[in-house]
């Protein structure tokens, strides 16, 4: 079975166009907070643990408007999912650690550091 077709998708292409949408969303997402973020001279750590818990609490109005029978436990399932799901990213994120920091660094124009 081709990716596409476990992930719900009937064609490749209608993948990549989902993907594509998907990764313009982010980036206007991404844009709008950090300009919030620098234009309010939010703490770095104050903006994180905020959009941290905006995450959390639209995965629990996500789950209550699109599940015909919430309950407290199907609730506590989705946010081991969500946690989960946030662990994966975090665990990504690790292994693309040196490649972050090369990229920065290059955009930054700062030299090599250990």
């Amino acid at each position: 079975m081709a990716r596409h077709d476990e992930l719900g998708f009937e064609t490749e292409q209608e993948m990549e166009a989902w993907e594509a949408e998907q990764d313009e969303h982010a980036e206007e997402i991404k844009n709008i907070v950090l300009d919030y973020v620098e234009e309010n001279e939010v703490p770095d750590q104050t903006a994180v643990f905020t959009l941290l818990q905006i995450a959390v609490s639209l995965q629990m109005s996500s789950y209550m408007m699109e599940t015909e029978k919430p309950s407290v436990a199907g609730l506590k399932l989705e946010l081991d999912r969500f946690g989960g799901d946030i662990a994966d990213l975090i665990r990504d994120s690790k292994k693309g650690a040196a490649e972050f920091i090369e990229s920065y660094r290059s955009v930054m124009g700062e030299g090599e550091e250990g």
